[in-house]
């Protein structure tokens, strides 16, 4: 069997057999100059925290990108989950950072961390703080426009992700009483009687307390067996200082730490909230992706980031030639318009052309088509009274049945026919330009046009111009 038009270097060494020729069976993926492995994302992502108190929302902007990938536009949006791919690269401007705005009492800086929870430890190593930060960026719809120091941070997703071994992680927070009905946390947390945690197996967390008539300890009771006095179901495994009121309790949360505790009030049964206890590990969801956090020092300002593999092709996706890569690669479609001066100016002179009819449907001005070259409008295969946009000049030219004529403005040539506003202030076609020589310009337009492709014009008996879309 002779092939004729495949070309020896289009095909893999070993990858076609005879049968699959016979057969006409030959897949893309087969041929050595088809690579149908998507390009990484590559995306910049804008976050800000404008608000005060615990547990805090990021709100994230982004603009819509390409297929597969296929984020929608969202501008301040506070996410329940951020995706990104791996061997994507992420430039993430945190707008909280440095200035103060709308109701914020602190900044909020922003780290990638392994697992969520306060303080510092195990942060992503691939998640980068521009050396040159602060940064001066602005956006329309951030701090109300205004220039704006940002926390910077470049993200390199790797394309296999390998969670490190964790660390222990610590956290510490200060606590007082709000006369006998809150303990009010700061450091790690914040807030009067906040829920706080995770905290890990494992790791080791401190509670300065200054709350003198207030003894704190720990309990695997939620409040219905409170008594004054009695410390219910007081969790001392791994505790120093319990029951404190001016001191220090500390614990390192031991490996068989139930799910939840609650720290409480001795004498006050209001004086209390829930600690979520978790084992020392990355997560991983439904589809077995990792799943990483955006966080702020304090425990609950967080986001959770899933990491995606790169998806497949998707419908809509073409395939074009890559130069460098001597190879046919996939790529949206938007992509490839945006990337091809020809097809997108065609595209436009096209979606372009309007039609403006008569009362009877006969046409007034049978074409307006837009050339981003005006020494490029074309001479042939026109009708008298065709107009022409020319984005260079910025200019309108009617064809007169042998050569383009510019238009001038705010008058109009006595070689056309034109609109005007009549006594009640309606604009009116007039066919015969003399009428519209009143000596007074502001009542005079330069052919008005507007809407889309789709956009029909037509007088109707009493000559007002109405649009029928």
């Amino acid at each position: 069997m002779t092939v004729g038009k495949v070309k020896g270097r289009a095909i893999e060494a070993g990858a076609i057999g005879a049968d699959q020729l016979a057969l006409s069976s030959i897949s893309m993926d087969r041929l050595s100059q088809v690579d149908l492995n998507i390009a990484p994302e590559i995306l910049e992502i804008q976050v800000d925290s404008p608000t005060a108190g615990q547990d805090t929302t990021w709100l994230w902007t982004w603009e819509q990108s390409t297929l597969p990938y296929a984020r929608r536009t969202i501008t301040n949006s506070p996410e329940a989950q951020v995706p990104l791919y791996k061997q994507g690269t992420y430039t993430v401007n945190n707008y909280a950072a440095y200035d103060v705005h709308g109701t914020m009492t602190q900044t909020h800086t922003i780290k990638l961390k392994w697992i969520d929870g306060a303080g510092d430890d195990n942060l992503v190593s691939w998640a980068i703080n521009n050396p040159g930060n602060p940064i001066s960026k602005t956006h329309p719809d951030i701090n109300g426009g205004n220039a704006t120091d940002v926390q910077q941070i470049n993200i390199n997703v790797p394309s296999t992700v390998t969670p490190p071994t964790l660390t222990a992680p610590s956290a510490t927070y200060d606590v007082v009483n709000n006369g006998a009905g809150a303990y009010t946390f700061s450091q790690a947390a914040a807030g009067d009687n906040p829920n706080i945690g995770p905290w890990r197996r494992g790791g080791t967390y401190t509670i300065n307390v200054n709350a003198v008539g207030h003894p704190f300890y720990l309990t695997t009771d939620n409040g219905t067996n409170w008594t004054q006095g009695a410390y219910a179901f007081e969790y001392t495994d791994g505790v120093t200082g319990s029951r404190t009121d001016n001191g220090t309790l500390t614990i390192t949360v031991p490996n068989d730490a139930p799910d939840t505790l609650y720290y409480q009030c001795g004498n006050h049964s209001a004086m209390r909230g829930a600690i979520v206890v978790k084992d020392l590990a990355v997560e991983t969801n439904a589809s077995g992706n990792y799943v990483l956090y955006f966080q702020h020092t304090q425990e609950g300002h967080k986001t959770p980031i899933e990491i995606r593999p790169i998806p497949s092709m998707v419908n809509q996706m073409c395939l074009v030639y890559d130069q460098n890569a001597d190879k046919f690669v996939p790529q949206d479609l938007a992509t490839y318009v945006e990337n091809t001066p020809s097809f997108k100016l065609k595209i436009q002179e096209v979606a372009g052309t309007s039609t403006l009819v008569g009362e009877g449907g006969e046409p007034i001005v049978p074409r307006v088509t837009i050339y981003y070259d005006s020494t490029y409008l074309p001479l042939v295969g026109n009708t008298e009274g065709d107009l022409a946009f020319a984005t260079d000049t910025s200019r309108l030219y009617v064809w007169d049945g042998s050569a383009w004529a510019q238009t001038s403005s705010p008058s109009i040539s006595t070689q056309f026919h034109g609109f005007k506003t009549d006594a009640n202030g309606d604009l009116i076609w007039y066919p015969d330009v003399t009428q519209l020589q009143d000596g007074n310009n502001e009542d005079i337009y330069d052919l008005v046009i507007t809407g889309g492709s789709d956009q029909v014009f037509s007088l109707d008996g009493n000559g007002y111009l109405i649009s029928t879309v």
